[in-house]
């Protein structure tokens, strides 16, 4: 059997902070701003953080359109097999839309949360993805366009094998007008800090890195007791992206492939935000978070911002900061 062993690539979130140092201020200054994203760099599996339910797609030079592949998800505790087609489409690490490449797109399995291995296999040929390129993550929170909070019991989530912590947040592309939202892990004492948090989406596009370039739209405030730090961060106006995303807009989603628009650009889609969180707790030694999982209660807090400069100030290309500290 030909076996394919994969040179080690960066952990997850050295990556995206590479991606953000590669991309630099014009575009981290941003809050998630509409389609104008870089292209998700090359890699083996694309998105490196998913949930169950979630399609990833892998890439390999043996793949041909209209093979069967196995792929088993593998974890300390869990083992599950599926089967796939290769197919040729477009790859969203090409911004130009015209290279076409063969393709394995698969669900993550219902499996156990953390650092995950995947073998992908046919006939006498394999190759492994390792669990350091790869984390199963805990459901995302749904988010809607109004103000309200929510507050999840024992929200579980993985923690990859470089400990850093991931949450999904649903439903931001249903959310046109700014927007403000408040989020603390209670009962996890994960403490984290300017440059610790880095944002992506269910295909792989990098959205935005929480640093010194970006702190117009977002702020960090200490835990209060057992909690994590308190993360506010401001979303400008989608009004124009809502806009011109609906049938007949000028950004129109290809029905064919809804990773692209009808005019041949690609789609960013922000159905579903992933956090990825490289802290540490405070628990006296400042140790990482474990791999595998971690359960907290995870409170989220959201403002509908009407009307006011807040909204309109960067007409959908910028930032605000300033927003309120933390009560009980």
């Amino acid at each position: 059997m030909r076996f394919y062993t994969l040179a080690t690539q960066p952990m997850f979130f050295t990556a995206l902070l590479t991606t953000a140092l590669l991309i630099g201020p014009p575009i981290t200054a941003h809050a998630g701003c509409g389609c104008d994203k870089p292209a998700p760099a090359p890699a083996t599996i694309i998105p490196q953080a998913a949930f169950s339910g979630m399609p990833v797609t892998l890439f390999h030079n043996s793949f041909r359109a209209g093979q069967t592949w196995k792929v088993t998800f593998q974890n300390n505790i869990t083992l599950v097999t599926a089967s796939a087609t290769i197919v040729s489409k477009r790859t969203l690490t090409d911004v130009t839309g015209k290279i076409y490449v063969p393709q394995l797109v698969i669900a993550v399995p219902n499996i156990t949360m953390g650092p995950t291995r995947i073998t992908v296999t046919r006939e006498r040929v394999s190759f492994i993805v390792a669990e350091t390129q790869f984390t199963v993550i805990g459901k995302p929170v749904a988010v809607a366009e109004q103000t309200g909070s929510v507050l999840v019991k024992r929200y579980t989530t993985g923690v990859g094998a470089d400990g850093t912590v991931y949450v999904s947040v649903a439903g931001f592309n249903n959310v046109c007008q700014a927007m403000e939202f408040r989020a603390v892990l209670n009962n996890y004492s994960l403490q984290f800090g300017i440059g610790d948090v880095a944002i992506t989406n269910n295909q792989g596009f990098f959205v935005d890195a929480l640093d010194t370039y970006s702190t117009d739209h977002f702020s960090i405030s200490p835990p209060v007791g057992s909690t994590s730090n308190i993360l506010d961060y401001f979303r400008h106006s989608f009004t124009q992206y809502c806009t011109a995303h609906q049938p007949g807009g000028l950004k129109e989603i290809d029905s064919q492939d809804p990773n692209w628009h009808q005019d041949g650009t690609a789609h960013t889609d922000y159905s579903t935000l992933i956090f990825a969180i490289a802290g540490h707790l405070g628990n006296g030694n400042g140790s990482a978070p474990r791999p595998g999982s971690a359960t907290f209660d995870l409170q989220l807090q959201a403002n509908v911002i009407v009307g006011s400069a807040k909204s309109a100030e960067f007409n959908e290309e910028g930032g605000f900061g300033g927003l309120s500290s933390y009560e009980e």
